[in-house]
């Protein structure tokens, strides 16, 4: 089994710098034959000279447009290797990093993706990687950071979605990659979990496996902060209209979504009610989706998903 380890990167060049040696000093140690390339979302900064300096580790591929996390999908199709282990440019890896992500694809045929322990930058924090979700009065929650997290965070279990980790790659193709529906990125890791778990298959949570995340820096540095939190909101809602078919979950969101409104408006929280707006636009297209998604199969419900960690 063979592992292909891909950063994305969009003017990145310091974020670079500052992980391709360790990233490089990772794929050398592991037991598992692993390449590595920097696929590269049109930067016009100086990453492409950066990555030059490690060019007898590392290839560089130009993706045909920037797609965000979309681009993976051209790129998958490209390779062929059976593990796919996808990082952002502001991710610094373990040195024993790749083979613990690995192991569980040699063990299993129902393992969709494998997700490290994240800690921040400075290795003082969890970040995350053992991710749960829920509804909360009729709106998505997702959080690695939920009352009880402690107790879990060296224990290898279930997780419901992570934005870096290893994916098998025949499955990710099968799924169809991340959908392009939340563009220009925020909860498309989410939904591929979820379209997986429902299909049957893992995604695995192995802190034997760590990285260290400087937190989202590429995409706030280019959207800011409000405009991140908003498309966040607005992505939350899509997956949901998209995504939910539980009679009793879907009467829920209804239910509560004149009052959680009605709450954001009073408390002033602009980005929950500027998200559902800007969900309200692409509605169709959320739609448009759930109806290519119905004759797929549907191995675990709903509840059966949200119940798993």
């Amino acid at each position: 089994m063979k592992a292909h380890i891909i950063i994305l990167n969009y003017n990145g060049a310091e974020l670079l710098a500052r992980c391709l040696p360790s990233i490089i000093e990772a794929a050398r140690s592991a037991k598992t034959p692993t390449c590595i390339t920097v696929l590269d979302n049109e930067s016009r900064d100086a990453s492409r000279q950066v990555a030059g300096r490690f060019l007898s580790h590392v290839t560089w591929h130009d993706a045909p447009q920037n797609k965000v996390l979309c681009s993976y999908n051209e790129f998958l199709a490209r390779i062929d290797e059976e593990v796919a282990i996808l990082l952002n440019n502001d991710i610094v890896v373990s040195k024993d990093f790749v083979d613990p992500l690995v192991e569980p694809f040699r063990n299993s045929q129902d393992v969709f993706m494998v997700t490290s322990k994240c800690l921040s930058s400075d290795g003082s924090r969890f970040e995350g990687g053992r991710t749960r979700f829920r509804l909360k009065y009729g709106i998505f929650w997702a959080h690695s950071r939920y009352p009880g997290h402690e107790a879990l965070i060296d224990t290898p279990g279930y997780t419901l979605a992570a934005g870096y980790g290893a994916v098998s790659r025949k499955k990710f193709l099968e799924l169809g990659g991340y959908d392009e529906l939340y563009l220009p990125g925020r909860q498309e890791d989410t939904d591929i979990c979820f379209r997986a778990w429902r299909r049957g298959w893992k995604c695995l949570y192995e802190p034997k496996s760590v990285i260290y995340h400087s937190g989202g820096e590429t995409f706030n540095r280019e959207f800011g902060e409000s405009l991140t939190l908003t498309i966040n909101e607005r992505n939350s809602f899509l997956f949901l209209w998209k995504n939910l078919e539980d009679p009793f979950l879907i009467a829920q969101h209804i239910g509560f979504l004149p009052l959680r409104l009605a709450h954001a408006l009073v408390c002033g929280k602009k980005h929950f009610v500027d998200g559902f707006f800007r969900a309200l636009g692409k509605f169709k297209q959320a739609l448009a989706r759930r109806q290519s998604e119905k004759n797929t199969p549907r191995i675990r419900s709903d509840r059966e998903i949200f119940n798993l960690v």
